[in-house]
């Protein structure tokens, strides 16, 4: 009896489940959105509601407990970006918000932003492997062996690649 409650407690088809599932993994999937898109965050938003759509259109189909379920989260997301991305051919552009009042504004700010920028734009210009480990591990705080068995890639591996794309974008930062 104990086996068949830990199944029913882990069960996301249940909406008590998928809502806790919800909780614990919603700013999560957001970060991975926001982070692979580099914004706007309505845009990631939208995206982060459609993926928790999809999800409980599909929990059926989950196999594993709610500590699990971010990787199958994450796989939809990715999904979406791809799809949206390739739906809009996304206009990249490096200039400043165009809502910024010089007269409000500081110069700090102002570098700040740019400095953003700058990293979105680097983040965006990796290869979409690179890209994804590097916001697993810096964006969700993911450890190299979730990485490593998300992906299906040794831990050295995703270690060495991690290791040089970090030397690559050093290279690159103009800051």
């Amino acid at each position: 009896m104990k086996i068949l409650q830990r199944f029913h407690q882990n069960d996301i088809s249940t909406p008590g489940a998928f809502s806790e599932m919800y909780e614990n993994n919603r700013l999560s999937v957001f970060r991975y959105i926001y982070s692979l898109m580099g914004g706007p965050a309505e845009e990631a938003e939208d995206l982060t509601a459609e993926t928790f759509i999809r999800a409980w259109k599909a929990r059926y189909t989950f196999e594993g407990n709610l500590d699990s379920a971010i990787g199958w989260l994450i796989g939809i997301a990715k999904r979406l970006v791809i799809d949206n991305h390739r739906r809009k051919e996304v206009q990249k552009t490096t200039d400043l918000p165009s809502n910024i009042k010089s007269e409000s504004t500081t110069e700090e700010e102002i570098l700040l932003i740019q400095q953003k920028q700058e990293l979105l734009r680097l983040l965006q210009a990796l290869p979409p492997d690179q890209r994804e480990i590097l916001l697993l591990r810096y964006m969700l705080g993911w450890k190299v062996n979730q990485i490593a068995t998300h992906m299906n890639l040794s831990e050295n591996h995703i270690s060495v690649i991690i290791h040089r794309t970090l030397a690559d974008l050093r290279e690159q930062w103009t800051f």
